[in-house]
């Protein structure tokens, strides 16, 4: 009996990967004082002392913000435009040539559809007080950075 012997035959599939790590902090004290604002006036961080600086101290990214209402006293309510207890809040990544509305409580908006991996990038906000207030103290508000992948 005679041996069939038969070629081996392969293929190859070229792999790869990247490691991907989501990382953002904040830069400097991380803390915004817009100060006394009369009702229905605009006041932004552009220009002062006060704008934020955001590093991406990982992967490529997609840079995103949201904030929540203000508290203290009666609370102040995140809307489009500005109302009875309801402030306008913007963000800027152009040192506030142009601004992007927050649009509701708790909603990631997308600050920067491109944020590259280890660079830094300013963000500024523009915050307009409601038309009426039921209260005059002091409100407190948290507005939060996330970076998320591409």
């Amino acid at each position: 009996m005679g041996h069939i012997t038969k070629a081996a035959q392969t293929g190859t599939i070229a792999a790869t990967v990247t490691p991907t790590n989501l990382a953002v902090s904040i830069t400097g004290d991380s803390a915004i004082a817009f100060g006394s604002v009369a009702l229905s006036t605009a006041t932004t961080t552009a220009g002062n002392s006060d704008t934020q600086t955001v590093n991406n101290d990982g992967s490529n990214a997609v840079l995103n913000v949201k904030s929540g209402n203000a508290s203290g006293g009666v609370a102040w309510t995140l809307g489009t435009s500005i109302g009875s207890n309801i402030f306008k809040l913007e963000v800027s990544t152009t040192t506030g040539s142009t601004y992007m509305t927050f649009q509701a409580t708790d909603t990631y908006l997308t600050a920067s559809s491109t944020f590259n991996s280890l660079t830094s990038g300013d963000l500024d906000f523009q915050f307009t007080t409601p038309s009426a207030s039921d209260d005059f103290v002091e409100k407190s508000l948290t507005i939060t950075v996330q970076v998320t992948t591409q």
